[in-house]
Order: structure tokens, then C-alpha cells, then sequence
């Protein structure tokens, strides 16, 4: 009786803006493989869908291939193939004139090279045929990164950034694609990047050198226009050979925006010596260059606000430039009012935010979502005297805002939960016109806290239940249950789930040891 009261207080105090999602299910299959993760997933021009899930074998889980499954628009399973790997990865993947396209990475251990290769294949019989389009020899890694890659890549992982096996990221379309390198090179910060067009047919090369130790820049982030092929390449680089975030009282870096194409590159750099800002996400369009994070008032570890940063696409210059507290409603949402004051005032910010995804709406309004996430380890002593440890991995709350086109705040929500390691934490988010919504596992048992506040609390992943939880153009949010534990034999996994924001759905992996079901939520 109590639960049913609770849910009858909630759905007085939040309105009803849960709009309804149709789902549509897969026949359950077994996979060979018990540990398996949504890689990519693509929606042909008949409305149906291919998946591509990584699947992990041994005692280090190592990636041991890929499975590859075409389904019709209704999820009936059309075509299925395993594609096995040794030395080599897929990089991305893309859809175009009915065949799919792998762009996969290898290591060519006898020809002493790096190659970066298309692999197609007819939807209709996944017969994949191969091209390579990138290749790197001893010379030519030597030439263009000052170091050999291909030894490193087999004997030492300590010589690279985190993307030295070539990051490769698609324009809006896939009319276009980047692959970017990134070496460790002890005297200059080096990226080599390529892009090509569609048709696997290189358009252009630039290396971006900066005089400065490698250790002193973090890459930040790289977008592509579908247009004409323009790359646009954010960093942070940190200042009096410290990496120190600050000095003297002020920000110790500043961030750098490369504008890169085929008549060479542009540069501009920017910072608030008073505002601390960890990290900056590229945003891109038509018309439009911006940079988006969050900031901290007196360090980059404690979070008060968001800032954007708009610059003119054509010149790089400065447009706007605007940092905008966290409101009163996201800090009531997270603290509640009368103790909770206390405890944000003592707090003077926040701690461990994790950024998610960045959405740009049709009117040029942004969406930014983050999660609370941190690590803590937890060490015990039994009772013969062994020690033993243990790290916990938590996925707490969820953070939204809306900004506008000069970066005034228009909402800021807090969504209250707890939730600890891999299998069922954490959520998929998707933006569809003016609303916002959030797909994440929990209990029935949504708890009420002070402030008409609620949390959504964790549960074993078996009995977990898919929620969406919806925030509209004004910033109100509401919930509704999907699919309930009871009535399904796998659970879903919204840390992995795929988006497709021209179709407007999300597709999730339902999983239960090697029983996997594919789900397709659309908006």
C-alpha cells in the first residue's frame, strides 16, 4: 500500500509530460560469447538496422571480434556473420548505396606497416571485400611523427596518447571522415591527420606541430564539417612548463581551436584567467563554431557553472564569450532547501562531473549532459590477516541544461540516483525537438526526498526495470516505467546504447549471460 500511495503523490507533484515512446523488439538470440557491447548500430534506407557488437573472450576479456547482424524494420533478424580479429579493429562504420562500410585499422606485422583499410559488403549477403586506403610505413611514421609507431603498438602502450591507434571520427552525413593520430613525441606536441570522402578517396593531409612537451597538451576534441571536409581541432595547453592549473591565483592554460583543410590551418587561442575550466566539447554546424564546459570559480576541481565560448567560423575570432552559474532550481534539485544550504555552501561546488553528450537544437539552443561519476576503493583485513581490495565504480547523478544561442541559461536540472559498477548503471540520452529524454535501469522502489525531490535508486541488474525520465522546453521533467522487470528476460543496457538523432530513436542491447535481444526506442 505504501508504494502505491508514493507513486500516487509523485504523479500529483510532477505533471504529465512523458511522452510515449514505441518499442520495438528482436527475438531473443544466444550469442557464443558471454561479454558482448554495442559498438555501432545504423538504420538502412528501409528502415532497418544494423548492429555491430564487440565481443570479448579469455581471462583479460581481450577483444576477440565483432558480430554483425542486419535486421528488417520490424527487428527480424535478416543476415548475421562473426567478424573475427588478430591485429586489427574497427575504427567506425557507415551505411551508403545498400552496403555497409568498415573502416578497420590492422597491423601488418610482416610488411612492418600500419594500414587503415575499407571493408565493404552488399547488405543483402555481408560478403565484405577489402580496400586499403591508408598506409603507414617504418618511413613514413618517421617522417611524419619523429618516432616509429609500428613497434610500439606490439611491445610499448606507454608510448602513446589515447588516440595513437587513429582516432576516426564521421561528418554530420558521412559525407566525410578524419583520422586523426596522436604520437608521444618528448619535444612537440604531433597530430597527423587525413580526411577522405565517402568513396575512400583521400582529399587532403595536414600535420598540426605545436613547440611544446607533449606531457603540457591535452587534446580535447575534433569535428569535421559535411560540407567541405573542414577539420576543427580543439586542445588545452598548459602554460610555464607546469601542469599546474594554476599559478599565482590565475589559470595556468589556455585553450586552442585549429581550423584545418586542404589550404592548410588557422589557429586561435582563448582563456578566463579567473574561470577554471577542466574541459571543452566542439560543437559545429553550418554556420556555427562554439565551445561548451563546465567552469569552477576557484579550481578546476569543484564545479559552479557552465561556459560557452562562440567563435566566428570563418575567422576564429571571439564572439561570445559568457560563464553562467548553476541556477537555483539545479541546486534545490541536488542539495533541497533548509540542510541541504548548508551542505552546498560548505561544498562551494562540485565534485567528479563526467561529461556525457552535447546536443545542438534547431533553433541553436545547446543541451549539455553530464553524470556524476568518481572511483573510490575500499580496502579489508579478514579474519586469518588477508588483505584484500576493492574498487567501486559509481554512477551517481544526472545533469542537464538548456543554454541559449549566447549561452544564458534557460534550465538547469538535477536528476537524483546512486548507482554503482557497470552492468545497469548510468543512461543513454537523446534530444527530439524541444524535450529531452534520459533512458536508465532502476527500482520500483523511487524514493521521495525533501523538496518534492525524488531519487531513482539502483537494483540487481536481473530485476531491473527500463525507466525514461523526460525534461520539456521549460525545464520540467517527469518518468515512466518502459518495460518492467517481470515482463522481460534480459535487461538493457543503457550504458551502451546507440543514438540515432535523424531517425530520433535509441537502440539498446537487452543481455542475460549469452541471451541478448535488441531494442529500438523511437521517439
Amino acid at each position: 500500500m505504501k508504494k502505491i500511495t508514493l507513486l500516487l503523490l509523485l504523479s500529483i507533484t510532477f505533471n504529465n509530460y512523458a511522452q510515449d515512446v514505441s518499442i520495438k523488439k528482436s527475438e531473443i538470440f544466444k550469442d557464443s560469447k558471454k561479454n558482448s557491447s554495442l559498438v555501432y548500430s545504423l538504420e538502412d534506407e528501409n528502415g532497418g538496422l544494423v548492429t555491430i557488437r564487440a565481443f570479448y573472450g579469455g581471462m583479460l576479456q581481450k577483444l576477440k571480434g565483432y558480430y554483425i547482424q542486419h535486421f528488417d524494420s520490424n527487428l527480424k533478424l535478416l543476415k548475421e556473420v562473426e567478424y573475427e580479429v588478430d591485429k586489427n579493429e574497427l575504427k567506425n562504420a557507415f551505411i551508403k548505396d545498400n552496403k555497409l562500410h568498415l573502416i578497420e585499422y590492422n597491423i601488418d606485422k610482416k610488411a612492418d606497416k600500419i594500414t587503415f583499410n575499407a571493408v565493404s559488403a552488399y547488405l543483402k549477403d555481408l560478403k565484405f571485400s577489402y580496400k586499403e586506403i591508408l598506409s603507414l610505413s617504418e618511413d613514413e611514421q618517421q617522417k611524419y611523427f619523429g618516432v616509429l609507431l609500428f613497434p610500439f603498438l606490439i611491445n610499448n602502450f606507454s608510448q602513446y596518447d589515447n588516440n595513437n591507434a587513429g582516432e576516426v571520427v564521421m561528418s554530420s552525413n558521412n559525407s566525410y571522415f578524419v583520422i586523426n593520430f596522436d604520437i608521444k613525441n618528448k619535444d612537440k606536441e604531433t597530430h597527423k591527420i587525413f580526411v577522405f570522402n565517402n568513396n575512400f578517396e583521400k582529399v587532403y593531409e595536414q600535420l598540426i606541430e605545436k613547440n611544446i612537451k607533449d606531457k603540457y597538451f591535452d587534446y580535447q576534441s575534433i569535428d569535421i564539417d559535411d560540407n567541405n571536409g573542414t577539420v576543427y581541432f580543439l586542445g588545452k595547453s598548459f602554460e610555464n612548463e607546469s601542469r599546474k592549473s594554476k599559478k599565482k591565483g590565475e589559470a595556468n592554460y589556455h585553450f586552442e581551436l585549429y581550423k584545418v583543410n586542404t589550404n592548410g590551418q588557422t589557429k586561435t587561442s582563448f582563456k578566463n584567467a579567473d574561470k577554471f575550466i577542466s574541459s571543452l566539447e566542439l560543437i559545429t554546424s553550418d554556420n556555427r563554431v562554439a565551445c561548451v564546459g563546465f567552469y569552477g570559480k576557484k579550481d578546476e576541481n569543484k564545479i559552479n557553472g557552465v561556459s560557452l565560448f562562440n567563435l566566428n567560423p570563418e575567422t576564429l575570432k571571439i564572439e561570445t564569450e559568457k560563464f553562467t552559474p548553476f541556477s537555483e532550481q539545479f541546486l534545490s534539485d541536488k542539495y533541497g532547501n533548509k540542510g541541504g544550504k548548508k551542505k552546498r555552501k560548505k561544498e562551494k561546488g562540485i565534485k567528479n562531473i563526467d561529461f556525457k553528450d552535447v546536443n545542438l537544437m534547431d533553433n541553436g539552443d545547446i543541451v549539455l549532459n553530464a553524470e556524476e561519476f568518481y572511483i573510490t576503493t575500499r580496502t579489508s583485513t579478514s579474519a586469518k590477516g588477508i588483505v584484500s581490495t576493492r574498487t567501486v565504480y559509481h554512477f551517481d547523478d544526472i545533469i542537464s541544461l538548456r543554454l541559449n544561442t549566447d549561452g544564458d541559461l534557460k534550465w538547469a536540472r538535477n536528476i537524483n540516483k546512486r548507482q554503482v559498477g557497470f552492468s545497469n548503471s548510468s543512461y543513454t540520452s537523446i534530444t527530439v525537438g524541444e524535450d529531452s529524454y534520459f533512458f536508465i535501469n532502476c527500482s520500483d522502489n523511487i524514493k521521495k526526498l525533501s523538496a518534492d525531490r525524488i531519487a531513482f535508486k539502483q537494483t540487481k541488474a536481473k530485476k531491473s526495470n527500463l525507466y525514461v525520465i523526460k525534461i520539456n522546453q521549460e525545464g520540467n521533467f517527469d518518468f515512466k516505467k518502459l518495460i518492467d522487470d517481470k515482463e522481460s528476460k534480459v535487461y538493457y543496457k543503457v550504458n551502451n546504447g546507440n543514438v540515432n538523432l535523424d531517425n530520433q530513436t535509441v537502440i539498446l542491447i537487452g543481455k542475460r549471460k549469452k541471451k541478448s535481444r535488441v531494442l529500438k526506442l523511437k521517439i
